[in-house]
């Protein structure tokens, strides 16, 4: 593993905040292959002879389930990058394996965004005591004052956040889409579920993957998460997995416990999961995206995402949890429609939405749209296949170009995706995956 000493290279800004340690770089482990997801990976590239597969994880429980079986399957490494993870059910079973898996030897990497981590800097600090786990936040706040006054005092800065999320084991597989680390991402069976999507990949795009993982991880934004340890009382390793233990055992269904039991992986292993053979490639922002000021839509998403759907010659499908086209976006999809193109949107109701105030400028775009001829499509708050008392979110983002080529990722097609927030995706070509 190269290693450098980058204390330097950290921004003047953070030291305003907290006391900063000299960070050491880190990346991917490149000699890989022989590991079991390895061997595995290998033989069914040849056997399809392909150079990527992949596979769709629709189902909450399945991405979840895929996850942790991932988890106890590494042997060498285990780099997680996500907005956020949550102090509940899905969060605890993820600490719990990644601390097992550091015992075996596995090096862990987890780099979180900061927008949300303070709620969970406790368990965050208690693994991030274990020599083989290191946990970085990126674009961190300041743990001295509030949140909102920071927020306010430094908008230009604290606004600009990482959006997104990758789950890479043994630099051989890698999960992409826009699942956080969550209960609601899960189908955990709570009060809101969110519908999402990920893809699953094997490959020559799972280095690409890791590289971007390693742009973030050794970026000057990206802090370790000990600077906090003075200010943040937490518990040992063994005390905080003991909790997490027991919070499962009060919370956890049981049939969601059952349904997230790794199998997958397991056929992965055995060369049964029924990945399809494509070409995929990583749409990845750089990380000084939110260094931008002021803020503009050249991001390499935004660009390669405009060129993509630019592209469609007779269908284009977008779904977008978060959509706000704004009078070019109007005019970009319009156009389209005029060259013969049916677009077809889709995106959360008022009822369904996690954000009415999005949901509320919209709103402004839906008769210009429409007129445009323009499909809009908003989801229901309830579905017949689940209780009653849960609300439905939409938080995929895909889109579709002429059901020959798909991306999935972190992007909404909204102004923050679009200027301030760093995103990431897969694109595939396939007309059986699209």
């Amino acid at each position: 593993m190269l290693t450098t000493l980058v204390g330097t290279r950290l921004p003047p800004k953070y030291q305003k905040f907290f006391k900063l340690p000299k960070r050491q770089a880190s990346w991917k482990y490149p000699d890989t292959a022989s590991t079991a997801l390895g061997r595995a990976a290998e033989g069914w590239l040849h056997d399809h002879a392909a150079r990527c597969g992949v596979y769709r994880l629709d189902s909450g429980r399945d991405a979840l389930g895929i996850r942790l079986g991932l988890i106890d399957c590494a042997e060498r490494s285990i780099d997680i990058q996500s907005y956020l993870i949550r102090d509940d059910v899905s969060g605890n079973l993820v600490g719990l394996r990644l601390v097992a898996a550091a015992e075996r030897g596995v090096r862990v990497r987890l780099l979180m965004d900061d927008a949300l981590t303070n709620e969970i800097d406790a368990g965050l600090l208690s693994i991030d005591d274990h020599q083989n786990i290191e946990v970085r936040v990126f674009n961190p706040f300041p743990r001295h004052r509030s949140r909102l006054i920071s927020f306010i005092a430094n908008f230009n800065v604290l606004n600009r956040r990482m959006h997104n999320k990758s789950f890479t084991v043994d630099n051989q597989v890698t999960i992409v889409g826009g699942r956080n680390l969550a209960d609601e991402y899960f189908l955990s069976g709570g009060k809101t579920e969110f519908i999402d999507e990920d893809l699953l990949a094997i490959g020559s795009v799972v280095n690409d993957v890791s590289e971007g993982f390693d742009e973030y991880w050794n970026a000057r934004e990206a802090i370790p998460v000990s600077v906090f340890d003075s200010m943040v009382p937490h518990s040992s390793i063994a005390e905080s997995m003991e909790q997490g233990r027991q919070y499962i055992e009060q919370h956890a269904n049981a049939q969601f416990l059952a349904d997230v039991d790794g199998s997958l992986a397991n056929d992965l292993l055995r060369q049964e999961l029924p990945m399809l053979p494509a070409e995929a490639a990583l749409v990845l922002d750089y990380p000084d995206k939110i260094r931008l000021l002021p803020p503009r839509p050249s991001s390499i998403t935004t660009v390669f995402l405009q060129q993509m759907v630019a592209a469609a010659e007779s269908e284009l499908i977008v779904i977008s949890p978060y959509f706000v086209p704004e009078k070019q976006g109007v005019e970009f999809f319009g156009s389209l429609v005029e060259k013969g193109v049916r677009v077809v949107i889709v995106s959360n109701s008022l009822a369904s939405t996690n954000h009415s105030s999005v949901h509320a400028v919209y709103a402004r775009y839906r008769k210009p749209l429409l007129k445009r001829g323009v499909e809009l499509y908003e989801l229901r708050p309830q579905i017949d296949s689940l209780n009653t008392t849960t609300t439905v979110t939409l938080h995929s983002k895909i889109a579709v170009v002429d059901r020959q080529r798909l991306f999935v990722g972190s992007f909404n097609l909204d102004p923050r995706s679009l200027y301030l927030n760093t995103e990431m995706g897969l694109v595939v070509d396939s007309g059986q995956l699209a």
